[in-house]
């Protein structure tokens, strides 16, 4: 059933794409025979594609294709070439080296390192536990803190629960505010919406307005009714002078929300120094422009939205949780056509779960004493914690990296480069030897998409309409490989000294089952017992998943017979994905764990003294700093192997508007050299208008240059530079530990 059948005839399978949050819908020819892929469309039928797919559809074809990929684990050997081993010797030396360094210095002298792909893979999702569990290191790091993590501590602090993220109801709204973000070419992170073109071009089309507010004149910009420039690292600044105009005109009108919101007048006390023209140098934007935004917003049915672009910038968690405060004041928050919740079929934004206590300082760093913040350390500073020149007998020995290639993606990875060979032992879960990778002892790699089921597990609930997809294995993988969850399983068992990693799996599924079924919960007709007998498949995250969509808010909840509610079967039919409906208005407060919106959580506001601190020197005229910039052909680091996105000019380069050109001394096409507080980078100048004059961008997980790894395409064909050279580790978003990859100020002269 999770597989096609054989056949020497070409048939079509149905999917959801991988690569990014949309999980467009496949239409994907096949020859089982041969276990090739012929053609990739986009499936017409699916709901919320409607047959929309970009370049990075291709991606699912080229990385079961790509010749370097991995299939079987290999070993470094002493003179630092490979060998392949078989799973059980390679399970027997990562459990044994991990479990050896455990002993002898403690948990905490391991770590682990969790890159974006997890994100894509339900199995990786799930069964990341027992590594966590075998491993008990509060050495925790992760993509995260280069990415939304600032949102997530805004929501943890303000709703109880870090991954309820608000949605824009795109499809109804009338005024769209867009900071930080570029929906044409992420398709809508935290947002997400096959096609966002059609769909913000729908808004207009219904005369509505989309304002971009923008460092650079982005895709969307350029379909955008308006696009203002703003300054860098200001965001937070020019919010709160949105708020001081809400409160300063009386347009502040929460509506339902005031009945469970707390802080009204502490937010109102908080934005009165605020004003339009005092923060007019900072933000670059028109004290006239700021009060008139905000009375036409007020004025429509609309959505403030902001997205990574404000998440990484040294305020990024005043500027997050700012947004929010921005739809509380308005009453835009859980309304139709402002920002909404979906409502996952796994059920995990249903009433009455508990909130999450919010705990940090749990564990600091050693050389600087920087706290864990929320379960996250600073990816950035894993190499002090490696390092015996930082760290001592206190340092980081050990280290799991799973599907991420920090060196390329962290701040300062050729510090970390280095780092690395100073462990003691290291493993990497990876299908590439990439420039993170080629340093491990171990790699041990999983099989790919194509290869295995999927669920779209985590984007679900960041999606503009509710839906549930399950997607088919399209090929059966070899013997000898191994499902990312099966990996993570076997490992975790060895780690806990369990006889099998199928007792792990059954343990995990009996907990969930212990939770959601029996007396005093949503299916109390059914024991956890027969729930788990009542169960499809005999091992994997699948069992996982239908316990969930089971008991979900449209779930059969184990009840006999074939009735309406969701099931396993009901999926795995519906090969056009199950179309959920639209958001809905009014499902706060119930739907979140804290029975009150706290607008003011003190973890966040005990931050805007370093923001009042910082306002003259983001107010000097004479700044140049550098942010990133989303392309459509790349995902971070990882598709830079694959020939149908490699192709085509050399796409990274610095943009640099003509008059910072001219005054620079540098032109299109030469080579400049990038200087910031911690490296210097040469790479290819390119002269552009749509850039903002003071601020150059470079876009991120480039720089395949350095020797020891097997990503022969993208060293031919896409190198690039790596703009994470020039991100100083040591410069934080305070509230949430997020590395500040925007706004970095920098010297630019020609070569």
């Amino acid at each position: 059933m999770t597989a096609p059948t054989r056949s020497t005839e070409p048939h079509i399978v149905f999917r959801s794409c991988p690569t990014c949050e949309a999980s467009c819908g496949l239409r994907i020819e096949i020859d089982s025979q041969t276990r090739s892929v012929i053609r990739i469309e986009g499936d017409p039928a699916d709901p919320r594609s409607e047959g929309y797919l970009c370049p990075k559809a291709y991606a699912i074809k080229e990385i079961y294709e790509d010749p370097e990929r991995l299939k079987k684990p290999i070993r470094k050997n002493a003179d630092g070439s490979w060998s392949e081993i078989d799973w059980d010797e390679a399970m027997d030396l990562a459990a044994s080296r991990l479990l050896e360094i455990k002993e002898k210095y403690g948990a905490n002298a391991n770590g682990y390192y969790i890159g974006n792909p997890t994100g894509h893979n339900v199995g990786a999702q799930l069964y990341l536990l027992p590594v966590m569990n075998g491993l008990a290191t509060q050495r925790s790091f992760s993509a995260a803190t280069m990415d939304q993590f600032p949102q997530n501590i805004a929501l943890h602090t303000m709703l109880g629960d870090p991954w309820m993220f608000p949605i824009p109801d795109i499809q109804r709204t009338e005024f769209f505010v867009c900071m930080g973000g570029n929906p044409l070419v992420s398709q809508g992170s935290l947002m997400s919406g096959p096609n966002a073109k059609k769909r913000l071009t729908a808004i207009l089309d219904r005369g509505g307005r989309v304002v971009t507010i923008d460092p650079r004149r982005t895709e969307t910009a350029q379909i955008a009714s308006d696009h203002l420039f703003i300054k860098p690292g200001s965001d937070a600044y020019f919010l709160l002078a949105v708020c001081q105009v809400l409160f300063e005109e009386g347009l502040v009108a929460p509506g339902r929300l005031a009945d469970f919101t707390d802080g009204l007048q502490e937010i109102e006390a908080i934005v009165n120094i605020y004003t339009p023209e005092r923060v007019a140098a900072a933000t670059g934007i028109a004290p006239e422009t700021t009060r008139g935004l905000v009375r036409d917003f007020c004025a429509a049915k609309g959505a403030w939205y902001g997205r990574i672009g404000l998440c990484t910038q040294e305020f990024g968690s005043l500027a997050s949780w700012l947004v929010y405060v921005v739809n509380v004041l308005t009453g835009r928050l859980d309304a139709e056509g402002g920002m909404m919740f979906t409502r996952s079929a796994t059920g995990r934004s249903e009433a009455g779960r508990p909130a999450e206590a919010f705990e940090q300082s749990r564990y600091e760093t050693i050389a600087q004493g920087i706290p864990e913040i929320g379960g996250q350390l600073p990816c950035g500073l894993l190499a002090e914690e490696i390092e015996e020149a930082s760290a001592g007998e206190k340092r980081m020995r050990g280290l799991v990296t799973t599907m991420g290639n920090p060196v390329l993606s962290a701040p300062n990875g050729e510090r970390l480069a280095a780092a690395l060979d100073e462990l003691d032992f290291m493993l990497s879960i990876d299908i590439y030897l990439n420039e993170t990778s080629r340093h491990a002892d171990l790699i041990m790699p999983s099989t790919v998409q194509l290869e295995h089921e999927n669920y779209d597990f985590l984007f679900e609930t960041t999606s503009v309409q509710n839906f549930s997809r399950w997607s088919p294995r399209l090929f059966e993988a070899d013997d000898d490989q191994r499902d990312q969850w099966r990996i993570y399983c076997e490992l975790g068992a060895r780690l806990a000294g369990v006889p099998s990693w199928e007792i792990i799996d059954d343990m995990m599924l009996k907990g969930l089952l212990g939770m959601t079924v029996g007396p005093d919960t949503g299916c109390p007709n059914v024991t956890p017992e027969a729930a788990f007998d009542m169960l499809q498949d005999e091992h994997g995250p699948m069992r996982m998943i239908e316990c969930m969509v089971r008991t979900g808010p449209y779930g059969d909840k184990f009840e006999p017979g074939d009735g309406d509610g969701i099931n396993l079967r009901k999926l795995r039919a519906a090969e056009h994905g199950i179309d959920l409906g639209e958001l809905k208005a009014a499902r706060l407060p119930e739907a979140m764990p804290l029975d009150r919106i706290e607008l003011c959580p003190p973890h966040i506001t005990a931050d805007l003294p370093r923001l009042e601190a910082a306002l003259d020197e983001h107010s000097r005229p004479d700044r140049l700093v550098l942010i990133g910039r989303r392309q459509i052909r790349n995902m971070n680091s990882w598709l830079h192997n694959l020939p149908a996105l490699a192709k085509g000019p050399n796409r990274c380069t610095l943009l640099v508007h003509p008059v910072d050109a001219k005054r620079l001394g540098i032109e299109t096409g030469r080579t400049v050299r990038v200087r910031s507080r911690i490296a210097e980078i040469e790479v290819e100048c390119q002269t552009t208008d749509e850039m903002m004059p003071g601020v150059v961008s470079l876009p991120h997980g480039y720089g395949h240059r350095l020797t020891g790894v097997r990503l022969s395409v993208a060293q031919a064909k896409q190198p690039g530079v790596c703009s994470n050279y020039l991100t100083d580790e040591n410069v934080l978003d305070v509230p949430s530990g997020t590395h500040v990859a925007n706004g970095i100020p920098v010297e630019i002269s020609a070569t």
